[in-house]
């Protein structure tokens, strides 16, 4: 691993998300909240942050201000750790909102503690990181495939580093309608490890001092996998390019993924009853 890492390219000036509805996770700081500023300046018409951020706050950011068009913004609620949000947050998403076009799940948690999530006892890293990401892409991927159709444009489902959900989602989605990829923005300075004990914090200032990128030039990897072409259909993109993943490629790599699969598709039914088949899933 080299001591700094490349440069993040800088977004084409011509990339716009006119006329495009994005929802994004994680909104509220870091990775998140940077991501939504590049957004709203390549001109996204509007933004659904499922976090504890406000309007009025990215209203208040200097950049968003200094736009000549400012996007429309609503703010809905969503806890990771509990299942009944994820679902209430989804029917609220298909209820309201009729056109669809990005989904950015971005959300996520770094703790060494056991924890287990007030709903289902489930580990909590595991159950935001993963398995509430899994239920909120089965729950939207529909909407997501009617928006394409009633655009005539790509839409895109963006999961943070879920390499074998993607896969196996892009498996059963045609990338004209709906690009599903997942992106790696390198290391990147935020808030992720501020649960973590100070024997472990310390470090992480060093490495971070030292190799790590600002949220700012991380996030440009984000929106850059939510605008990629066909070629990141069920890939991991990191830097702008497709990041092959040798070890899925592997007998067991192979089983490994459909054991994933296979108990993901059953926690979306025992969640939601009904989702995996509205997002033809079922093989």
């Amino acid at each position: 691993m080299p001591i700094l890492q490349p440069p993040v390219p800088q977004l084409p000036a011509s990339l716009s998300f006119a006329e495009k509805t994005a929802i994004v996770t994680g909104a509220n700081s870091g990775l998140g909240w940077a991501s939504i500023i590049h957004l709203a300046q390549h001109h996204i018409s509007t933004l659904i942050l499922a976090a504890k951020a406000t309007k009025a706050a990215l209203l208040a950011d200097p950049t968003v201000r200094a736009l000549p068009t400012q996007p429309t913004i609503l703010v809905y609620e969503l806890d990771l750790s509990r299942p009944s949000s994820v679902a209430s947050f989804a029917s609220k998403v298909l209820a309201e909102i009729p056109t669809l076009n990005i989904v950015l799940l971005n959300a996520g948690m770094g703790d060494l503690n056991w924890v287990t999530t007030p709903e289902t006892k489930t580990e909590q890293m595991f159950q935001i990181n993963f398995l509430s990401n899994a239920l909120l892409a089965v729950r939207l991927l529909p909407l997501l495939r009617g928006s394409a159709q009633k655009s005539n444009s790509t839409s895109y489902l963006c999961v943070f580093l879920v390499t074998m959900l993607v896969r196996e989602l892009a498996r059963r989605t045609d990338a004209a309608e709906v690009t599903v990829n997942s992106v790696c923005p390198g290391m990147v300075k935020t808030n992720f490890h501020a649960k973590q004990p100070l024997w472990l914090k310390v470090p992480i200032f060093f490495v971070n001092a030292l190799r790590s990128r600002t949220p700012e030039a991380g996030a440009r990897a984000l929106v850059n996998a939510v605008s990629a072409g066909p070629q990141s259909h069920g890939e991991m993109l990191a830097d702008f390019e497709v990041w092959e993943n040798t070890f899925l490629d592997t007998e067991q790599g192979k089983k490994m993924e459909e054991k994933v699969w296979k108990e993901t598709l059953a926690a979306a039914d025992s969640f939601a009853p009904g989702s995996v088949e509205e997002a033809n899933l079922r093989d």
